[in-house]
């Protein structure tokens, strides 16, 4: 079994955990909501059952993501930057309409509307057992990820949506529970009804950027931009400079990621009148062979220009 082989292996036993806890999760939800007349605890069956669904997908993207084809040349590593970026859109969409329907729900309370009051008993059973599902599971895709030298896209999203759920499942838990211990006769009564729409809205504005921010970064790497982490771009540029011998200099670079696949131009000016091919393929050779240390699916190209710097 090759290397690359070990490590398909590795990110697709994590994300098969990642579809049982999310089914269960799902089942949970809905169940609790059935029983204690919680919008917030549908939101969050709802929640796990997208990541149940799209991480089956995540697993038929992670078998095909290194197979190279004469359309994908280097991999179909955007399969798998199309995945996150749709992800994070479902995540965000969720999370959206979770916030408006709960907003109206506020808003047909206060025209006179009336509701059923919460079961508060299932409430903290529930966010206990969840709230231990979420992180465990984060911590699981952490550590395969770990395994994987980080970098893989797709349990790196997956680690982030668990984290949100099991943020999800506590807060709204003990949120709920305390607007159930309202007196009925209390100015505040109105927790009673609404307490588990109000909490679903702070929470939904408050996880609102985690999705945006996934979107944001995946829509950089689909059109081609540049890498956004600074901590692995400063590393590859260290890569690139150790290897370079003293009569080329580095006139510009070019790096980015397409899900867990990196692609380098190295722009070069010699102090010399003529270059070897033999030469250049040698330094091409030397820096692809240190960063595949760490970067797996990565290719290189020296360009000999000036470039423009990125």
């Amino acid at each position: 079994m090759t290397e690359r082989e070990v490590l398909e292996k590795i990110e697709i036993k994590g994300l098969k955990a990642g579809v049982f806890a999310n089914i269960l999760m799902a089942i949970a939800g809905w169940y609790a909501y059935s029983i204690t007349n919680s919008e917030a605890l549908f939101l969050d069956g709802n929640f796990s059952f997208i990541a149940a669904l799209s991480t089956i997908v995540a697993i038929m993207i992670v078998k095909i993501k290194h197979k190279r084809t004469e359309v994908f040349p280097f991999g179909r590593y955007f399969h798998e930057s199309f995945f996150v970026f749709f992800k994070g859109l479902l995540i965000l969409g969720v999370t959206i309409g979770a916030l408006f329907q709960n907003v109206i729900k506020i808003i047909d309370y206060t025209n006179g509307e009336k509701f059923q009051t919460l079961n508060p008993k299932p409430i903290l059973y529930y966010s206990a057992v969840m709230g231990v599902i979420c992180f465990s599971l984060a911590f699981y895709y952490k550590k395969k990820n770990k395994e994987l030298g980080g970098m893989s896209s797709i349990l790196n999203v997956e680690g982030k949506t668990a984290m949100i759920d099991g943020f999800l499942s506590v807060a709204v838990g003990l949120a709920l529970f305390l607007t159930t211990l309202v007196p009925s006769d209390s100015s505040i009564s109105f927790l009673l009804y609404i307490g588990d729409a109000m909490v679903v809205i702070i929470l939904a504005l408050y996880l609102l950027g985690i999705p945006v921010k996934v979107i944001k970064d995946t829509f950089v790497e689909m059109g081609g931009g540049v890498i956004q982490n600074v901590e692995v771009k400063s590393d590859i540029l260290d890569i690139l400079n150790s290897n370079l011998p003293d009569d080329f200099k580095l006139a510009a670079h070019y790096i980015s990621k397409t899900g867990s696949g990196y692609f380098v131009v190295v722009y070069i000016l010699p102090k010399t009148d003529e270059v070897s091919v033999m030469r250049l393929n040698k330094t091409r050779m030397a820096i692809l062979n240190d960063l595949k240390l760490k970067y797996l699916n990565v290719e290189v190209e020296i360009v000999v220009g000036q470039g423009e710097q990125s």
